[in-house]
């Protein structure tokens, strides 16, 4: 008996540390359950911010501060003068101008519209004795209304004719012109109203189809919308070829892709396509082309590229991470790629929640470099002097985020949200260093319009990709909204009526108005060199002038004055 207590007693310990060991790889396999759970609820949570957060990445000083009290934030303190050498907050002097230019209440309703006087009233005692008053002055009560759009038949009449000699003459009759959209019965300013509400206003053909019913009683089904829409694509087909010649001119050229859904007939279901977006970072010239694949074969087809040699202009591609891109620079040597500083910020906004205080100090030095760029944007700096403000005051906090990425990289794990931005970062950054060799003026902005020889000679690389990414988002807002492509090869007809959309946002004209014009002047023997007389910048000026003013525009004079019948 004692002899198997002591052999019980022996074997504690070992049978102590086998369960020790046991625990110790529970603890450590929980631990990595936990960093699992976490870095799930993190995408959870990235998902659910995309679906119903904010999309905006702006930053404001006293966000972070929030609604909470001085028992949270303690006191605040009094405010204090920059120091000498230090940044001014970005994100306050742009609420300061954002601020100085917002409009007043009068300025909110659009003054310049004709007055139709309806009615005069006079006080009942001037009517019955009008001798014993005079008019002294006037009042007006004004209520903004509408006439509603009418749909009618516009009518050309051919007389015909029969000789009065000889009746055996066969009748006389003028020609029949030719249709204004081959293959429709339409004027070109209903064709343009139903491309531009299905592509500008995201209004699908069904409610269109709805609309025409309930308002004009007119039954237009969908699929007649559908094929008028596609003639109106047909006869506007060579301006898109001529902007796309137009694009394969530029040096520096802003890209990005999104994937767009289309209905394929034996599937049972949706296939997915994908649009690429391209921009003249010069002129601010835009083109969608629309592919079935992601693969950099895409942007070889659209910038006409070959194996022997680069027979394009085009120097340098402003692009995200994506691999296609690397692809063609790999195989096209004289082809630089350069980074987009939004995309590296994005992946820090997302790990904030991860690693607050490291994420805070990266994005801080991140708005002190947008800073910069505003500020040069904002004013009128030769190419010279931006090389030299970017080499002067953005080099420095260039290498000191590089150096702070760096430092962090290896004390975070590889798989969470802050190290994912860590690697993001690192790969980027030779790509991302390359807009500090450029000094040359970035796009126009509205009022600031240059020559297009000058535009040319003025492209840049910017410090991020954030305007080709606004010509994308119509485009899925329209998604949202007629859900499909209703085929593969309807893809390319939208993707031209989105090119067409998008130069019109950069011109600042009505997309409706510029494209009714467009198809007038348009025949289906309409060369694409003769096109190029007709794209949305050479349209613009003859736009401007149909289009009404902006909202804040003086009200007329007295003579604008309509009286009522």
């Amino acid at each position: 008996m004692a002899d198997g207590h002591s052999e019980d007693l022996q074997k504690l310990p070992e049978r102590v540390q086998e369960l020790e060991g046991k625990l110790a790889i529970s603890l450590d396999t929980l631990e990595l359950l936990k960093q699992e759970l976490l870095r799930k609820d993190q995408i959870i949570a990235g998902l659910q911010h995309r679906l119903f957060g904010a999309k905006s990445e702006r930053h404001h000083p006293d966000q972070t501060q929030l609604d909470f009290g001085e028992d949270v934030l303690g006191k605040s303190e009094a405010p204090c003068e920059t120091p000498a050498g230090q940044e001014d907050d970005p994100e306050a002097e742009g609420a300061k101008e954002r601020s100085a230019s917002r409009r007043n209440k009068k300025d909110l309703f659009p003054r310049f519209l004709p007055v139709v006087v309806e009615d005069v009233i006079v006080p009942d005692e001037v009517k019955a004795d009008p001798d014993a008053y005079i008019e002294i002055g006037e009042f007006h009560h004004d209520e903004l209304t509408v006439r509603r759009a009418q749909l009618y038949w516009r009518r050309q009449t051919r007389k015909k004719f029969k000789a009065k000699e000889d009746r055996s003459l066969p009748p006389l009759v003028a020609p029949a012109p030719a249709p204004s959209v081959p293959g429709t019965m339409c004027d070109p300013d209903l064709i343009a109203m139903i491309i531009a509400d299905k592509y500008f206003y995201h209004d699908p053909q069904y409610r269109q189809s709805t609309r025409f019913l309930m308002r004009f009683g007119a039954i237009i089904s969908r699929q007649t919308l559908n094929q008028w829409t596609h003639a109106g694509m047909d006869l506007l087909a060579p301006v898109g070829e001529a902007i796309l010649r137009e694009l394969r001119l530029a040096e520096v050229i802003q890209a990005d892709e999104t994937p767009m859904a289309y209905l394929d007939p034996g599937r049972g279901s949706t296939s997915q396509g994908y649009l690429w977006w391209y921009r003249d970072a010069a002129s601010g010239t835009a083109y969608c082309d629309w592919q079935l694949g992601r693969g950099h074969n895409c942007l070889i087809e659209l910038l006409g590229l070959d194996d022997e040699a680069v027979s394009c202009n085009v120097r340098m591609i402003q692009c995200d991470g994506y691999s296609a891109y690397e692809a063609l620079a790999n195989r096209y040597r004289e082809i630089l790629l350069a980074a987009c500083l939004a995309h590296i910020r994005r992946k820090f906004i997302e790990a904030l929640a991860e690693a607050p205080e490291e994420s805070g100090e990266i994005l801080s030095i991140i708005r002190r470099l947008y800073q910069i760029e505003r500020q040069l944007r904002n004013g009128v700096a030769s190419a010279s002097c931006r090389m030299l403000v970017r080499q002067g005051r953005a080099r420095p906090l260039v290498k000191q985020l590089k150096e702070k990425i760096l430092s962090e990289h290896g004390r975070h794990r590889p798989r969470s949200k802050f190290g994912e931005a860590l690697d993001y970062a690192r790969g980027q950054w030779e790509q991302f260093e390359r807009y500090l060799g450029e000094g040359r003026l970035e796009p126009e902005r509205s009022g600031d319009r240059l020559p297009q020889a000058a535009r040319r000679a003025n492209a840049v690389s910017q410090i991020d990709n954030n305007l080709t990414e606004n010509l994308i988002r119509p485009s899925k807002l329209g998604l949202k909204n007629y859900l499909f492509f209703g085929s593969a090869e309807a893809g390319s007809g939208s993707a031209l009526i989105y090119t067409l959309i998008a130069n019109c946002r950069v011109q600042g004209i009505d997309p409706e108005r510029y494209l009714a014009e467009a198809m007038r002047r348009l025949s289906p023997d309409t060369t694409p060199e003769q096109a190029a007389e007709l794209t949305p910048a050479k349209l613009a000026p003859l736009i401007r002038q149909l289009q009404p003013r902006p909202a804040c525009a003086e009200r007329p004079a007295d003579d604008t004055i309509i009286k009522a019948a």
